[in-house]
């Protein structure tokens, strides 16, 4: 099974781009060696051959998309060290002018064995990944996702960051090349096989439990985002709603700042607002100013006294919608209503947070906050703006404290 098309097989669809691949790092690690030795070569990756190296090898395939990382310059844990320790530098060095100027297999493996000698901190099998662009048949790429698909495929348990692993894998890579008489000599080939079942974009049956579990993580991900996403287009509708009502009614509408340049079914909601709230709010304090803008809905008389608030609570907390509103209230201590417009699964929620005691000692906050479930909203729209004359059309689909109807 594949979810998409393989690495493995266009390995030599662009064979001009890679054969030029090969001659670059050939010439780059020439360079690389010339500038250590002539102590040219800079204090990190910056500007410096090696870093000409990473970016034709990174240019490649997937399969070599992060090489360039682990040569960067880390200074807080002062990795890799082949920038500040010269005796380091001059090892790496060693090491590929070895492997440049021999045919022999074991000398080239013993030059890498050498350097690994050194235990150069920070400077681990991530090298292959040039070596395999100097000796294809030789030295196979190295990263996270060749390993898990090696591992996978052999249940072996071969590790990053160790040259002694590198070697294990290494070996059963040749193997597993030799024996499956698929691939070219040409390593990179049988890589990107292993990579592709690491990444599991191809799936067999080493790999199937943990495609499995993924795909599931994957598609719970996707559920989540378009239920989120869902839930935001909900919840711009019901603002939309209230504020077209109110607009038809006789009232002028204001919508939450932060929402105005929401969209819902290609209508701007600021389109539907007020540009910015009466002078009678700017006249409030500022804390109380900033409150008042976020609510989510208020209607307000023409001559700017606020009508009635409402505070849409399809996912969030329904408390700090209720505190906004109850702010308000208290400098505005007239006739405004004070609703709640929530999903209908969100009822009970509703209700318990309208009978906690704050609410239910001041009964005269409490006489004025009701309730609206969104069906009846959205299936009674058009009907309320139809023939409503003020806010007392909204009684028909509203609710007290006690979960009662207004009527």
């Amino acid at each position: 099974m594949q979810k998409k098309e393989l690495l493995y097989q266009t390995w030599f669809t662009h064979s001009e781009e890679r054969l030029k691949a090969f001659n670059q790092v050939r010439k780059g690690t020439k360079k690389i060696i010339e500038t250590i030795r002539d102590a040219s070569f800079p204090r990190d990756l910056h500007g410096s051959a090696l870093e000409t190296v990473m970016d034709v090898i990174a240019s490649q395939e997937e399969i070599f998309k992060g090489a360039k990382h682990a040569f960067m310059w880390k200074p807080k844990m002062r990795i890799p060290d082949i920038y500040e320790n010269r005796e380091n530098q001059l090892a790496f060095a060693e090491m590929f002018d070895q492997i440049l100027h021999t045919n022999n297999d074991l000398k080239m493996l013993m030059a890498v064995n050498e350097l690994d000698k050194h235990k150069i901190k920070g400077l681990g099998p991530a090298v292959a990944n040039i070596l395999y662009f100097l000796e294809p048949t030789i030295f196979c790429p190295f990263n996270t996702k060749i390993v898990e698909g090696y591992n996978y495929l052999t249940h072996s348990k071969i590790r990053l960051g160790k040259w002694v692993d590198y070697f294990k894998l290494r070996d059963g890579v040749i193997e597993l090349n030799q024996a499956s008489g698929l691939f070219s000599k040409d390593l990179g080939a049988v890589s990107a096989f292993l990579f592709d079942i690491g990444k599991l974009n191809y799936v067999v049956r080493e790999n199937s439990e943990v495609y499995i579990k993924t795909e599931n993580k994957t598609q719970k991900k996707i559920e989540e985002k378009l239920e989120n996403d869902e839930l935001k287009n909900l919840h711009y509708k019901i603002q939309y709603i209230l504020a077209d009502i109110g607009n038809n009614i006789g009232y002028r509408s204001w919508i939450a700042s932060n929402d105005h340049n929401r969209h819902y079914q290609g209508n701007r909601l600021g389109d539907v607002s007020l540009a910015r709230l009466p002078e009678t709010i700017n006249r409030l304090p500022i804390h109380i100013r900033e409150t008042v803008s976020l609510i989510d809905v208020i209607w307000f008389s023409k001559n700017d006294l606020p009508i009635a608030s409402f505070e849409v609570e399809k996912s969030t907390s329904i408390m700090s919608g209720m505190n906004r509103m109850d702010d308000f209230y208290q400098v505005n201590q007239n006739d405004m209503m004070l609703y709640i417009v929530a999903p209908d699964h969100r009822e009970n929620e509703v209700l318990a947070q309208f009978n906690r005691p704050h609410y239910m000692r001041n009964h005269d906050l409490h006489d004025h906050i009701r309730y609206i479930l969104f069906k009846d909203l959205i299936e009674n729209y058009l009907s309320i703006k139809r023939f409503g004359k003020d806010f007392s059309i909204l009684a028909a689909i509203s609710h007290f404290s006690d979960g009662n109807p207004v009527k």
